[in-house]
């Protein structure tokens, strides 16, 4: 070859990552020592000078390639252990992440609830009659709080139930035709006396004749999730809004007008057990119900995002085959 000598054609061939890996038969006329030792050490895998016997060089090629299958075949071995080992490691941060979840997010609402019993259990204890002077609004509001801490921990406990099954390959829907007006409507009714204690507004959807075959149940409380992160952060005499319309998707907004979601995080904020840069435990199940309306709505082979709005700083898009 001009040029280039065999040892510059065994270079190349080293020096790449394709065909680094492929047996290599030195066949040459030089006998001495030294000749032989760089081409060994070239990465030769045999020498043979010539003239060459025809069986030696087909026994030494057998033998490289059954060696070559073998070093191929421990190469996927290393590979599929080190899938093993990142599966591995993967579950041991999920599982931290879930205990933290656990740690955190259940103990807020467990916290009201053991505060607001210890506080009705003081009055009890009290002297003779001294209940009777207790301030009755002191009162239902300790009670509304338990109350409220009971369903957020009823609220994740299913989130949490419902997301083990959906990551099972079996989950099956149970799909029914609904009317996604009707649909909307049910729900922001169950949140009026919710929006009426915070001064905000709460938009209904126009009727409309929109129809769609999904899980009533989940879908239900894919917007009863959206909607409670949407009460978490609008202000007092904020502003909500559900609306709906075709694409020709169904598509359903909830808008409000607390602080935005700034871009980056716009993706993060539906991963498992995630919330944005500035929120904390306090916020409730915000690090799962957000993971659970993905699960939940991808599983009926639609998406969830977030979008941009010129009347609303936050829109959640939730788009559904009809």
């Amino acid at each position: 070859m001009s040029g280039v000598d065999g040892l510059g054609v065994l270079g190349h061939i080293r020096g790449r990552e394709t065909t680094s890996r492929v047996p290599v038969v030195l066949i040459t006329a030089h006998a001495d020592r030294p000749h032989r030792l760089r081409g060994l050490q070239a990465g030769a895998d045999e020498f043979l000078e010539k003239p060459i016997d025809s069986a030696i060089l087909m026994t030494r090629v057998k033998t490289l390639l059954s060696l070559k299958a073998s070093q191929d075949a421990l190469a996927r071995s290393v590979d599929e252990l080190e899938q093993r080992h990142l599966a591995v490691e993967q579950a041991r941060r999920d599982h931290k992440e879930l205990t933290e979840f656990i740690v955190h997010d259940l103990k807020s609402p467990l916290s009201v609830i053991c505060a607001n019993l210890e506080f009705a259990h003081g009055l009890l204890q009290s002297p003779p009659g001294a209940v009777r002077h207790a301030d009755p609004e002191e009162l239902a509001s300790a009670i509304e709080d338990s109350r409220l801490a009971s369903k957020r921990l009823t609220t994740m406990i299913a989130d949490l139930l419902a997301i083990s099954r959906m990551e099972d390959s079996a989950f099956l829907l149970h799909r029914e035709e609904i009317s996604v007006t009707g649909m909307l409507r049910a729900v922001i009714q169950s949140y009026v006396a919710r929006a009426r204690e915070k001064g905000i507004a709460l938009t209904s959807p126009p009727e409309l004749d929109l129809r769609m075959n999904a899980d009533r149940t989940l879908m239900l409380r894919v917007l009863e999730n959206i909607l409670d992160n949407a009460f978490r952060y609008t202000p007092e005499r904020g502003h909500i809004s559900i609306a709906a319309r075709t694409t020709p998707n169904v598509e359903i907004l909830v808008s409000n007008d607390g602080p935005g979601i700034p871009m980056p995080q716009r993706h993060r904020i539906f991963d498992k057990f995630r919330r944005g840069s500035t929120e904390t435990a306090s916020r409730s199940n915000a690090g799962l119900g957000l993971y659970f309306c993905k699960r939940a709505v991808e599983a009926h082979g639609g998406a969830i995002d977030v979008v941009d709005s010129t009347d609303f700083p936050t829109t959640f898009r939730i788009s559904l085959p009809p």
